[in-house]
């Protein structure tokens, strides 16, 4: 065999493949940046919850006087 049958013959399964996950690779990164969402965490909920009633209560006693 001489170099022109070899690069007359196809491509190995190792080199598709490593082409396949280089194209997704490319589209993925290609694609705009998307947030994921969380969700909700109920320990931040509670400690909101918590800080807005101390606060509240702040102020409460701060105008009964």
């Amino acid at each position: 065999m001489n170099k022109k049958e070899d690069h007359d013959q196809p491509q190995s399964l190792i080199q598709q493949d490593a082409l396949k996950r280089l194209e997704k690779v490319e589209e993925e990164k290609r694609q705009p940046y998307k947030k994921k969402k969380e969700p909700i965490n109920f320990r931040s909920v509670f400690m909101t919850l918590l800080l807005i009633l101390v606060v509240g209560m702040m102020l409460i006693g701060y105008f009964i006087r």
